[in-house]
């Protein structure tokens, strides 16, 4: 696990960018609209500085021959109020190296690097829709603190 390069970042801003606006529209917060609006102001209010923003991680994670397989993004704190030291606002190993261990090994090394900065919680949040996801975090620790829920229902005619 190494910090993010420059060009790293910019590939990794777009397409998280695109994703989460996807992941908020399949799960019903937001529409197609504003999604793509709505997912780049979220995170240039979180990244103003880009890499170089205070109280940010942002690692990249390689594999023993060299091969970029995944990235973290943390955030050192989370917002004023909230119990939870850290955050991860991202975690994310490339498709065709998933099912590797690879996952499991960069959180660990997420929560080490936060860990050394003095933070003794961390979160995240994950989708529903998400459960190889949940199964590693569950596996690894972590606990659910909440849950919201949601049902679309049929029109009725009248």
């Amino acid at each position: 696990m190494r910090p993010m390069t420059s060009d790293e970042f910019d590939a990794f801003r777009s397409r998280t960018d695109q994703e989460y606006a996807a992941e908020q529209v399949r799960a019903g917060n937001w529409t197609a609209i504003e999604a793509d609006g709505l997912a780049a102001k979220l995170t240039n209010d979180l990244l103003p500085q880009g890499i170089e923003t205070p109280g940010m991680l942002l690692l990249t994670a390689e594999n023993s021959d060299g091969l970029v397989i995944g990235h973290v993004w943390v955030a050192l704190e989370r917002q004023p109020g909230s119990s939870v030291g850290a955050w991860i606002y991202e975690f994310e190993i490339n498709s065709d190296q998933r099912g590797k261990g690879y996952g499991r090994e960069l959180l660990r090394l997420a929560e080490l690097e936060t860990a050394k900065r003095g933070v003794t919680a961390i979160g995240l949040n994950v989708f529903g829709s998400n459960v190889i996801a949940s199964n590693l975090y569950e596996s690894a620790g972590y606990e659910v603190t909440s849950s919201r829920m949601h049902k679309e229902l049929p029109p009725i005619a009248q």
